[in-house]
């Protein structure tokens, strides 16, 4: 095992994604946040911390993955209660690897007529993409490995109270930083 992001560099990105919300969000009354269960809660908890609009929280969870493996079928385990439609919606994620769990959720939540939807991961290993979706904020991008900490589940459900990011296999691969993207605000 290896640490790739330290406690700190997450509470310092987290904080700069937060101000770049801020800034997207700024005119909305109300900002509907939902998390992504598990992996999600760690790092959606935290940005809704530092987020400067009411927000008001609700979750999906859904299940693909068996230990390290895919399983290539998402499961819903429990949906959100609120009604979207309409409305200002921030989707948060711990990891967008294959990009198949997103795009089936963004695919999903459109049924519920959202207003803006925008979509905040703290990882992003495009190694591994085969699904094109959008990713407005990113935390880090990681090497192809498999990753555990900071709410993601690890091996088999545990690690997830890990409050940094290691690798469960050996890598030299760095993590970067993207550089911000310039969007047009939510109106």
């Amino acid at each position: 095992m290896r640490d790739l992001i330290s406690e700190y560099q997450i509470k310092e990105r987290v904080a700069e994604i937060a101000e770049e919300i801020n800034n997207d969000f700024r005119g909305v009354d109300l900002l509907y946040m939902i998390p992504i269960l598990r992996g999600g809660c760690f790092f959606g908890v935290d940005l809704a911390k530092r987020l400067e609009m009411p927000v008001r929280l609700d979750y999906i969870r859904v299940t693909t993955y068996s230990g390290t493996k895919s399983s290539g079928v998402v499961s819903m385990v429990s949906d959100i209660m609120t009604d979207i439609r309409g409305k200002p919606v921030l989707l948060v994620d711990d990891i967008i690897d294959t990009g198949f769990t997103m795009k089936w959720i963004l695919q999903y939540l459109e049924l519920k007529h959202p207003g803006a939807v925008r979509v905040a991961a703290l990882l992003d290993k495009p190694a591994r993409r085969e699904y094109d979706v959008p990713i407005d904020y990113l935390g880090f991008t990681v090497p192809n490995v498999f990753v555990a900490g900071y709410g993601l589940d690890g091996l088999d459900d545990t690690m997830a109270n890990i409050p940094r990011i290691i690798a469960i296999e050996d890598t030299e691969e760095p993590v970067s930083v993207p550089p911000r993207r310039a969007r047009l605000p939510v109106m």
